[in-house]
């Protein structure tokens, strides 16, 4: 036996690590969960604001821009201000927010708290994450990284039950306000458990960078948004989308011939990044739409509440869960291939029972195949988002960081802005071309009547998720498998 194979392996989740995971995994839930509770909250935010449904849309619109704004900022403050100021000013910034949301009297006031929350909530997690990562090193990161998985896996499952339960007994302005009890205790451990960290290089901001890539990534996060709410290419969906791919790719252009860059695109020439970006991006795109369509799916075509249709999926937080347990050990063991190719398989499974739901399909029979979907979500997601970070250099981290969240937020908004396009058009006979708006403004009496065409429209829509989940699987092939050398440089 060689003396590197004798060295005893350090211990993965020792007291430091454990704190440092508890306060990196707490940002992350407290930004996920907000997003999904929101989601659940949009009929009384209907009936509460006496407003339309697109207008309730954009509370969750202008908090997409926000963070799509402020995301490509992360890598230039982290580096000029360090992980901790950055991630203590990210969470003073969302619980602002949080707070005015709760306090907001008028439609226009709690979308621009919520602009402000996202402006706050957009740094948090890539930044959480390079804090993990770091602090985790080498010998620790697949089985460390599998815990920020967590928030990304469980916030769209737990959330809308989280939601049903606030809303079941209070209104909803405390889907704000719980988060400041939670957010309190998160800044209160990373004041005490976060180390100052290492300063990145000291360089001015990227100018050319800041006037290209954060108004084009809001451009074309706007004109996803709003293409899925007029269900049409009206001219502001055109133009914003056209001006936003135009400085997105002004902004390539300029980042690959310059020396330091807002942020460093020569990261995508690495294979398994690029890769599990790519199975990443197809997944997620999936894994909106099939939330979107199950909950309306529930509440619509099923009557129910909007806690009964969260506690109907809560199977699939449940298998998720399972294998979070043992991804980082299945990770090391089989290599990252191999698992999200079988994660992938199962997520697929899963949705395509509701490919053949009608208005009294069995709750059982669905509840089954959610969990089988959780089983999948916790082995694809928690795996793709390690590999991300599996042949990086430490000090390559924070970038990769934030491209992820760019393809997170860039990825969600598509997913669900189709999908909802798509879905307006399957109800125009239903509604009389009033679409979701008109399912909104219905009594259960008249959606009971509803129920049969309800239910093809959205089983219809499921094969969606199922077909990019399988494209995802193209793009995974490249993954590293359990044969591979996968090395990591240090910085």
């Amino acid at each position: 036996m060689s003396s590197t194979s004798a060295e005893p392996r350090p211990r993965v989740f020792d007291r430091q690590m454990v704190l440092v995971a508890s306060v990196t995994v707490l940002g992350s839930l407290i930004v996920i969960f907000d997003t999904t509770i929101v989601h659940v909250a949009v009929p009384s935010l209907v009936r509460g604001f006496d407003t339309s449904l697109s207008t309730v849309q954009w509370v969750s619109t202008a908090y997409l821009l926000a963070l799509a704004c402020v995301v490509p900022l992360t890598r230039w403050a982290n580096d000029r201000f360090g992980l901790k100021r950055s991630w203590i000013a990210s969470m003073s910034m969302f619980l602002l927010g949080s707070l005015l949301c709760g306090l907001a009297d008028s439609m226009p006031l709690l979308i621009a708290a919520r602009v402000v929350q996202g402006l706050g909530g957009g740094m948090l997690l890539p930044t959480g994450q390079s804090i993990l990562a770091r602090h985790a090193g080498p010998a620790r990161l697949a089985r460390v990284m599998a815990i920020v998985g967590i928030p990304a896996m469980l916030g769209p499952l737990l959330g809308p039950i989280l939601g049903g339960l606030i809303l079941s007994s209070f209104s909803w302005r405390w889907i704000f306000i719980v988060n400041l009890p939670v957010g309190a205790v998160a800044l209160a451990l990373a004041a005490v458990v976060l180390r100052r960290g290492e300063l990145g290089e000291s360089r001015q901001i990227d100018v050319v960078g800041l006037c290209l890539l954060p108004p084009g990534l809001a451009l074309l996060v706007y004109s996803i948004t709003d293409f899925g709410s007029t269900t049409a290419v009206t001219a502001p969906v055109a133009v914003s989308g056209g001006l936003g791919v135009a400085l997105l790719a002004g902004f390539a252009f300029h980042a690959l011939r310059t020396d330091h860059p807002l942020l460093d695109l020569r990261l995508l020439k690495n294979r398994a990044f690029r890769a599990a970006g790519s199975s990443m991006f197809l997944y997620l795109a999936g894994t909106n739409a099939i939330l979107f369509l199950i909950q309306l799916y529930y509440q619509f075509a099923r009557g129910a509440s909007a806690l009964r249709s969260a506690v109907l999926v809560a199977p699939s937080a449940l298998g998720a869960m399972l294998v979070l347990l043992v991804a980082g050990r299945l990770l090391e063991r089989f290599g990252a291939r191999a698992i999200v190719l079988s994660g992938l398989a199962m997520v697929a499974l899963g949705v395509l029972p509701l490919v053949f739901v009608g208005p009294d399909t069995s709750e059982l029979w669905l509840s089954a195949a959610w969990f089988v979907r959780g089983v999948g979500v916790g082995a694809a997601a928690t795996t793709l988002t390690t590999a991300s970070y599996l042949t990086l250099r430490s000090k390559d981290i924070p970038n990769a960081s934030t491209l992820i969240s760019i393809n997170q937020y860039v990825s969600g908004a598509l997913g669900t802005a189709v999908v909802a396009v798509l879905l307006q058009h399957q109800l125009d006979d239903v509604t009389q071309g009033r679409g979701l708006d008109a399912l909104a403004e219905l009594d259960s009496a008249a959606l009971t009547e509803l129920g049969a065409p309800l239910a093809h429209a959205f089983g219809t829509l499921s094969w969606l998720p199922v077909a990019l989940t399988v494209l995802a699987v193209l793009p995974a092939l490249r993954l590293p498998g359990r044969s591979d050398a996968v090395t990591r440089s240090t910085p």
